[in-house]
């Protein structure tokens, strides 16, 4: 089995501690993280061969960011430098009915300044047969899109399988354009895709298969290249208790997790990653598509529970999840 490629952003994360407000911190916790980045970590705890290209300036931070990302396992030969600032941003944790709060400090960082032809695509794709990639990338700036479009042919033309997540992130999309007219030519790439959300409250109605197939017909037929569609089911009855549940659509059938009842969430950020992080890894490891629903969503409700933009947890812990271990009791 071949590596996986990631491609995105590393960002540094400034949180004020606890769930104090940033307009009241007197100090703020460093961290890092980005959508991409949070796959490839999610990846490497789980024993998968897994690369991340990213752009970073030559600086301390930028270095730090790196050390990170290695101290998991996470390969990052092919990171590009150049540029001169890190992105970031400031994150103030939620409580019950008071939201969380994300604050992003990302325009012209070394990432959403990358050029076209400046990346060895077949040094990156060397013994690669997967690449995961987001809309939060191309949603930087005109030269972020290029080089994201670079990368999908590149991996296309080898013949790799591409998953890819629409993460749209209105606040980022500031380059002249509306993410509704350049996506689609980046979505037609994706042999896997996360799809649009049918529109229910999960909370107070289920969703039906009928309403997940209807959703992911419509994205295979706009997308004619797609073979999977990705659905995550989220229900927020406060900031600190969610619903969450999975589904994938295969053009033929619908395959649903069970829904966990999140009623203590620690860090609800960087769950959609983790979700698609584990679908990655159970598409490659297991041979039903039901079980590839069911550890990826087990491992995405275990880092509603983990600090962090990063899920932190081993597929023992996710077996153990998926196989009705709700105990939380002491390992020793």
């Amino acid at each position: 089995m071949g590596k996986v490629v990631t491609f995105g952003e590393v960002l540094m994360c400034l949180a004020s501690p606890g769930s104090v407000r940033l307009k009241q911190s007197k100090s703020l916790d460093i961290d890092f993280g980005g959508a991409e980045a949070n796959v490839a970590v999610s990846l490497a705890q789980f024993g998968e061969d897994v690369s991340f290209v990213t752009r970073v300036p030559k600086n301390d931070m930028a270095e730090l960011a790196l050390m990170s990302l290695k101290s998991f396992g996470v390969n990052t030969h092919n990171v590009q430098w150049g540029g001169d600032r890190l992105g970031l941003y400031y994150f103030e944790n939620g409580a019950v009915y008071r939201g969380s709060k994300v604050i992003y400090d990302r325009d012209h960082s070394a990432m959403a300044t990358i050029e076209p032809h400046t990346v060895n695509w077949d040094e990156v794709f060397k013994d690669a047969d997967w690449f995961h990639w987001t809309g939060i990338t191309p949603a930087l700036s005109a030269s972020a899109f290029n080089v994201t479009k670079e990368a999908l042919k590149a991996a296309k033309e080898r013949g790799i399988t591409i998953s890819g997540d629409y993460n749209f992130r209105k606040n980022l999309w500031n380059w002249g354009v509306e993410a509704e007219e350049v996506m689609p030519e980046l979505m037609n790439y994706c042999d896997i895709m996360s799809g649009i959300h049918p529109d229910v409250d999960v909370v107070k109605e289920k969703v039906s298969d009928a309403l997940y197939a209807e959703a992911g017909q419509q994205m295979m037929d706009k997308y004619p290249n797609c073979k999977l569609v990705v659905f995550t089911s989220r229900g927020s009855v406060s900031a600190s208790h969610n619903t969450w549940a999975g589904a994938l659509y295969d053009g033929e059938r619908v395959y649903r997790s069970i829904t966990y009842n999140l009623t203590h969430i620690v860090d609800r950020v960087g769950g959609g990653d983790s979700f698609m992080a584990a679908l990655i890894y159970a598409l490659r490891n297991y041979e039903t598509k039901q079980e590839a629903v069911d550890f990826a969503t087990a491992a995405s409700t275990l880092k509603h529970f983990v600090l962090g933009d990063q899920n932190i947890c081993s597929v023992e812990e996710v077996e153990a999840l998926m196989g009705g271990d709700r105990t939380g009791l002491i390992s020793r």
